[in-house]
């Protein structure tokens, strides 16, 4: 038996597959950014990146490193199945700092993988309408891949008073600014996904506490053999 992931309550666990390898993602709505998709919030930080790696004092979340991290490099760890899946959804974004000026206007970017803004985590802002279930600050709390060790997570909103910070997740899941400069390494990335609501999912969670993909609207294109999403014509 299988449901629609839609179904899933806020929380609920998703395997996906990353270069072959299972990795966790929480269920954190449907129909967010009203393009009837579901979002997954992948449970584990990816690793240390840099809010803009390529200029410092920049704070603008358009096309900056995390930005192309998690729209273009991130997708293609996807199973193929799941790539075919994706939804472009528009995210409400922040100019931020601007050649030395700063700008409040908020602007929707459409993409199908990306950060998640200040107020999408319960902390306020015009960059978007809170998630409930990381309104909860231990929600909001990511740890090293698979280990037991909290990080600091990026989040896309630049900061009004300072064109070198950016809004973060500390390790307790309170929400504050970066001290250093966006240019530097030292916080996570955190991929969000838009998937297609019409995604099965199996009828009930594994013994890992994780609902799997049992079927796909590519499924005709792909199908599972032996586990493995494979492309049929």
């Amino acid at each position: 038996m299988s449901k629609k992931i839609s179904a899933l309550s806020a929380g609920s666990l998703v395997k996906l597959n990353e270069n072959g390898v299972a990795k966790k993602y929480i269920m954190l709505g449907y129909n967010h950014y009203g393009k009837a998709e579901v979002t997954l919030l992948r449970k584990d930080a990816v690793g240390n990146r840099a809010y803009n790696a390529c200029q410092s004092g920049y704070n603008v979340y358009n096309g900056n490193s995390l930005d192309s991290f998690c729209n273009e490099q991130h997708i293609q760890c996807l199973d193929p199945v799941i790539r075919a899946c994706l939804v472009n959804v528009p995210i409400p974004t922040t100019d931020g700092h601007v050649n030395g000026t700063w700008s409040a206007t908020v602007r929707n970017l459409m993409r199908k993988c990306f950060s998640l803004s200040a107020a999408e985590v319960g902390n306020g802002g015009s960059d978007g309408t809170a998630f409930s279930y990381l309104s909860t600050r231990a929600n909001r709390i990511a740890y090293h891949d698979e280990t037991t060790t909290a990080v600091l997570w990026w989040l896309r909103s630049p900061y009004s008073s300072n064109n070198y910070r950016a809004y973060y997740v500390y390790t307790d899941g309170s929400v504050d600014v970066l001290d250093d400069d966006v240019y530097y390494g030292d916080y996570c990335a955190r991929p969000a996904l838009a998937l297609s609501s019409e995604i099965l999912v199996s009828d009930s969670a594994d013994s890992s506490g994780c609902y799997t993909i049992a079927s796909a609207p590519a499924g005709e294109e792909y199908q599972k053999v032996n586990g493995v999403w494979m492309r049929m014509c």
